[in-house]
C-alpha cells in the first residue's frame, strides 16, 4: 500500500517554519513512517520574491544533510511561492497549512485558513488568549477540519519513553515535579521589536518560553494514569518578573496541584540559561527522573535511586540516550497530521484541543495575575 501524502501550504518564513519545513524533507522512512508521506504545495510570505528564496534554500542542502532527499525525491518539485498568506489558504492543491507566525497572529492567521477550509497545524502557544482560541476550535468543529496545536515535543520518542516509565509505577508514586525553561536572550542588547520585548508580538518569557515546562507537565502529570478523568489542576499561585526595558515578564513561575497526581512547579525565564543537567525533575518514591537540557528537545535522560537515604528496588543511577533519527524532529508533530488526516481525525488523540484549553488557562491566568503591559490585554476574537 502506498502512503498517504499530504500536501503542506506553509505560512511565514521565519525560523521555526524553516526548521519544520527542512524536516518535511527528511525521508520518512529513516524514522520507520512508511505509512506517510509529505509534500510542500506552497509557501506564503510577504512577497513572491522571498518566498521563492525559501523555497530555493529547500533545494540547497549538501548531498549528505538529511533534508536533500526531499529535492531529490519530488517533496519541493512543485511547491508554489506566493506573496500573501491568503493566496495559500485559497490554493487547492494545499491540504494543510502550517502557521509559523508570531503568536499574536495566529489567530486571524489560522481563522483565516479554517475559513477558506483548511486543515490547520498551528504552532505553541496556539493562541494569545483563551477567547481567541474558543473562536478557532468552534469554526474547526462547524467546518468538519482538523486543528493541532504544533507542540512538536509531545511525539518525540524520548517522551514516549519517559511517559511508559513514570506511568508504569515501576519508580513508585509521583510526589512533585518540577520543570523549568529558561534561555538568556540578553534582553538588555535586544531591540525594542525584538519577538521577545514587543508587547504587541506577545512578548516576554510566558508565552514564548513557558510552553515547554507545560509539555512536560502535561504528559507526565495530566495524562498520568492516577488523573483518569483528565481533570485540570488548580493553579495555585504564580508570579512574574517585570522587565523594565518594555514592562513584558522577564521570568514567569507558578505551582499547580493535581488533586490525584501531585503538585507542579513551572518556570520560565528570558535572563537566565536553564540548569544543563536537567531541564525537569520528576520526583517519585523511589526513584527521581531527570530529563536533561534542552526541555524541547532532550536527548537522555536520568534515574537517580534514593536508595542511599532509604530503602527501595531501584538501585543504580541508570542514564538513557533513546535512539535518535535524521532530522530536527518536528517531522513527528506532521507525521501525526497526516495519520490524522488519512483517518479522518479532527483532532490528535496525543494533542487534543482540550489539553491546549488548560495550558492557554494557566498563560491567561499567569499574566491576568501578574503585572506586565500584557496584564489587561486582550486578543483578536470576533475580529
Amino acid at each position: 500500500m502506498s502512503p498517504h501524502t499530504v500536501k503542506w501550504g506553509i505560512i511565514s518564513t521565519g525560523g521555526i517554519a524553516t526548521n519544520f519545513t527542512t524536516d518535511l524533507l527528511v525521508d520518512p522512512s529513516t524514522r520507520g513512517s512508511d505509512d506517510v508521506a509529505h509534500v510542500v504545495a506552497a509557501v506564503g510570505s510577504r512577497s513572491v520574491a522571498s518566498a521563492q528564496s525559501f523555497i530555493d534554500k529547500l533545494k540547497d542542502f549538501a548531498p549528505d544533510h538529511p533534508s536533500s532527499w526531499g529535492a531529490k525525491n519530488g517533496v519541493i518539485d512543485q511547491t508554489k511561492a506566493y506573496g500573501s498568506y491568503s493566496e495559500v489558504f485559497r490554493d487547492p492543491n494545499v491540504d494543510v497549512v502550517y502557521i509559523g507566525t508570531p503568536h499574536t497572529f495566529h489567530h486571524a492567521n489560522a481563522k483565516e485558513a479554517l475559513q477558506a477550509g483548511k486543515h490547520v497545524l498551528c504552532e505553541k502557544p496556539v493562541t494569545f488568549d483563551m477567547e481567541e482560541l474558543e473562536e478557532l476550535l468552534a469554526i474547526a468543529k462547524e467546518k468538519n477540519l482538523f486543528f493541532m496545536e504544533a507542540v512538536w515535543t509531545r511525539f518525540h520518542p524520548i517522551a514516549y519513553d519517559i511517559q511508559q516509565l513514570v506511568h508504569s509505577g515501576k519508580l513508585g508514586k509521583v510526589k512533585r515535579f518540577i520543570a523549568d525553561n529558561s534561555l538568556d536572550f540578553k534582553p538588555d542588547t535586544l531591540e525594542l521589536s525584538h519577538r521577545m520585548l514587543d508587547p504587541k508580538l506577545g512578548g516576554g518569557a510566558l508565552l514564548d518560553l513557558g510552553p515547554y515546562p507545560s509539555v512536560w507537565a502535561m504528559l507526565v502529570m495530566h495524562q498520568h494514569p492516577d488523573n483518569a478523568d483528565r481533570a485540570a489542576p488548580a493553579l495555585v499561585n504564580s508570579h512574574q518578573t517585570i522587565l523594565n526595558k518594555t514592562k513584558v515578564d522577564a521570568n514567569s513561575r507558578w505551582r499547580l496541584e493535581w488533586e490525584n497526581v501531585g503538585p507542579a512547579d513551572l518556570a520560565c525565564d528570558m535572563t537566565t540559561t536553564g540548569f544543563r543537567d536537567w531541564a525537569v525533575i520528576i520526583s517519585c518514591e523511589e526513584a527521581d527522573v531527570f530529563i536533561e537540557y534542552p526541555p524541547w528537545r532532550p536527548l537522555a535522560y536520568s534515574i537517580v535511586p534514593k536508595s542511599d537515604i532509604q530503602p527501595g528496588s531501584v538501585k543504580e543511577r541508570q542514564r538513557f540516550v533513546p535512539k535518535s533519527h535524521p532530522g530536527g524532529s518536528m517531522h513527528y508533530e506532521a507525521d501525526e497530521v497526516a495519520r490524522c488526516l488519512r483517518d479522518g481525525k479532527k483532532q490528535s488523540e496525543r494533542m487534543p484541543w482540550d489539553e491546549s484549553r488548560v495550558v492557554q488557562s494557566w498563560f491567561d491566568k499567569v499574566r491576568k495575575d501578574g503585572n506586565s503591559v500584557l496584564k489587561d490585554v486582550k486578543g483578536t476574537a470576533g475580529q
